[in-house]
């Protein structure tokens, strides 16, 4: 049946291999150190060696355009933005100052003395707050509703870089110096000190929350351990160079290393541990962000001068018939919704499926010819789900992400 040849498709397509394919590029500046994306996922940002921020809109799933550069008059290292995308914090390890960056005017606005040599910044956004880590083992945190320092602590001896857990309770910093890494409540703020036996110079979350992954140069491999219980549970040895930084996917199995030498991003199993394979990536990758839609990551190529974009190939998910039109409403989001418009009148069944083909919503309504009505998937899983609308013969498909 028609439905089904569509459907196994999709799923399979989407499942048995993870995002590679490059769905564009755009020029950002000499020397781009690091790149984020806004909450809402409209804007990606990238801290420029050379004195600028380079904002870039994200105008559809492959489509992408200069928003405009912020003139900072230091040198960009790192940066992120606060839970409202409404301001820009650059870190700029030559005068160790935070530029606050209207992100409607692209204007510095206000600046403040930070520790030397900045490195690394996640978010926290139910606390409004901004953690930034340091080369000599501090850690600032930026209050980013009253835009000032918090508080500045010691969390050991070289931090290169940082890590939330998806639900931002805890935050992991790992420690290049020495054999342990520090583990911050959000909700508390006290810091731990927990021994991984490894010189970590990236760390990355996995997207269920339950492991860290510590990329040990020296050691070549990645080891995974267990954020609850805080013991290595394995390691991943490298076929190939050990990541310089990482990332991993919020509701898909992978972990996705940057390898500059390699000109390659090596993916790993976040759950069985195991090496699933490489994209080749020119232009000397560097740093990487996931896009909230959990299957877009932006990469920082220091060597061309350029973010790439790796996703999902979207011919997969293209409609196949123009009976019917099936559009995503409010994704990605906690509660999203699907919209229907018949070209003729007919009974639509719906359906909502996960990446391994499990039935996870229904719904059915008659429709007038010409009549819209818009189907909310309520009690669905968090994840990427496909969903299918039947009339007569013709179905659509489009892909829904759950927050």
């Amino acid at each position: 049946m028609k439905f089904s040849a569509i459907l196994l498709t999709v799923v399979i397509c989407a499942s048995a291999q993870f995002p590679e394919t490059i769905l564009g590029s755009i020029s950002v500046g000499q020397n781009p150190m690091d790149v984020c994306i806004s909450l809402d996922g409209t804007r990606a940002y990238a801290a420029v060696g050379f004195g600028f921020a380079t904002a870039i809109n994200v105008n559809g799933y492959s489509d992408f355009s200069l928003a405009g550069l912020v003139s900072i008059d230091g040198e960009p290292v790192t940066l992120q933005c606060d839970s409202s995308g409404e301001y820009l914090y650059v870190a700029d390890s030559e005068n160790d100052l935070v530029h606050i960056v209207n992100t409607t005017t692209l204007a510095v606005e206000d600046t403040f003395a930070i520790q030397p040599s900045p490195t690394d910044m996640v978010l926290y956004p139910a606390g409004e707050q901004i953690y930034l880590s340091h080369n000599n083992g501090m850690i600032t945190v930026i209050d980013t509703e009253n835009q000032t320092i918090e508080e500045t602590f010691w969390a050991g001896a070289e931090i290169k870089s940082l890590a939330i857990t998806p639900d931002g309770g805890l935050i992991f910093a790992s420690d290049n110096g020495s054999p342990e890494e520090a583990v911050i409540n959000t909700s508390t703020g006290n810091l731990t000190r927990i021994t991984s036996g490894m010189d970590s110079y990236s760390c990355a979350v996995s997207g269920n929350g339950d492991r860290l992954f510590l990329a040990c140069q020296s050691w070549n491999l990645i080891g995974a351990m267990n954020t609850t219980s805080t013991t290595i549970e394995g390691t991943i040895s490298c076929t190939g160079d050990v990541p310089d930084k990482m990332a991993a996917l919020p509701f898909l199995p992978y972990l996705y290393g940057v390898c500059p030498d390699q000109n390659s991003i090596t993916v790993f199993g976040t759950d069985d541990l195991t090496e699933k394979g490489e994209i080749t990536l020119s232009g000397g990758p560097s740093e990487i962000a996931v896009h909230p839609d959990g299957e877009r990551l932006f990469v920082v190529c220091t060597g061309d001068n350029k973010i790439k974009v790796i996703g999902f190939d979207p011919s997969g998910i293209d409609p196949v018939t123009d009976e019917h039109i099936l559009s995503a409403v409010d994704s990605p989001s906690p509660s999203p919704s699907v919209k229907v418009t018949c070209l003729e009148a007919g009974a639509v069944s719906l359906s909502a499926f996960d990446l391994s083909g499990r039935t996870v919503w229904t719904a059915e309504a008659s429709m007038a010819q010409n009549e819209t009505r818009q189907f909310h998937l309520g009690n669905v899983p968090a994840g990427i789900l496909i969903v299918t609308s039947t009339i007569r013969e013709a179905v659509n498909s489009v892909k829904v992400v759950v927050l």
